[in-house]
């Protein structure tokens, strides 16, 4: 008999959902950006969602662990949903998730 050896995912620290109208954002990656509001971007090519902390309060506000995000889906054209991969950039304090 060949035995299949289960490693479950280690890195689920780095994974965001998105549902019909949220991201939602663990709280590890939570902390890393470290604001109450943030500001969503779309780069069309990569399919790449960009969150960068907002200094201000014209950006979306983090409910708890959710950004409210039908808007920009809608804007965008976005209806994947499920979860993805996130890679938190240090040094330009953003999230990127691609979908």
């Amino acid at each position: 008999m060949a035995f299949e050896i289960y490693k479950p995912r280690v890195e689920k620290d780095t994974f965001v959902s998105i549902s019909k109208n949220h991201i939602t954002i663990n709280k590890e990656l939570l902390s890393k950006l470290n604001a109450n509001y943030v500001e969503l971007a779309y780069d069309r090519d990569t399919k790449t969602i960009r969150i960068k902390p907002s200094t201000n309060k014209n950006g979306l506000s983090i409910n708890k662990n959710k950004i409210g995000a039908r808007g920009f889906f809608k804007h965008f054209n976005i209806e994947q949903k499920g979860k993805f991969n996130a890679v938190f950039d240090d040094k330009e304090k953003a999230l990127y998730i691609r979908i």
